[in-house]
């Protein structure tokens, strides 16, 4: 059976692309989900796994989108191999992972993407460090509106969980909000 694996790593991306593709090359099962590769919970990854039997070929369009790390990609690479199951990344070429070459190549290529991940994950702690330094803003904008109402439904004595539920918000946003409005309410 051919099955397919599709991974994004944020809610914003889509996997609409990687789908397409994989239905093209025939898969009849495609797992997908939205999860960061660093996430080791990975409810569809796990699912894939223990779906695969003996005869299976697993088609990942890229080495990226199956592992967070080498040590990862190596270990899912083994519990494939182990059920007699193949892996298939389609910006490799149709390279065998349980051939020597292959288990190479796969090794590689997967220490680079980490590599990236990392270099990535570093750029953007040194761009908000940066920023912080130069004294702009990081985060969300506060929602002044928001804000001002909190501050008048604690005046007239309403609670702080009560807040929360009438304005759809968060009580850590109700409780910042009034601590840093200095407000004793």
């Amino acid at each position: 059976m051919l099955i397919g694996y599709a991974r994004v790593s944020s809610k914003e991306q889509s996997l609409k692309i990687q789908i397409e593709q994989l239905k093209q090359l025939g898969c009849d099962k495609v797992f997908q989900e939205s999860a960061s590769g660093k996430d080791s919970e990975r409810e569809q990854l796990n699912a894939m796994l223990d779906f695969a039997r003996e005869g299976d070929t697993i088609h990942v369009m890229k080495v990226d989108r199956l592992a967070r790390n080498t040590i990862d990609a190596l270990q899912i690479a083994d519990q494939l191999s182990q059920k007699g199951a193949g892996l298939i990344f389609h910006d490799l070429g149709n390279v065998d992972i349980n051939s020597d070459v292959g288990r190479v190549i796969y090794t590689t290529i997967s220490a680079f993407a980490e590599m990236e991940r990392k270099r990535i994950l570093q750029r953007c702690n040194e761009g908000r460090e940066r920023a912080k330094a130069e004294g702009r803003h990081l985060g969300r904008f506060p929602n002044e509106a928001l804000h001002q109402r909190i501050q008048e439904l604690a005046e007239r004595g309403m609670n702080k969980h009560a807040i929360s539920k009438e304005l759809g918000c968060s009580r850590t946003t109700v409780y910042r909000v009034l601590e840093r409005s200095n407000a004793r309410y």
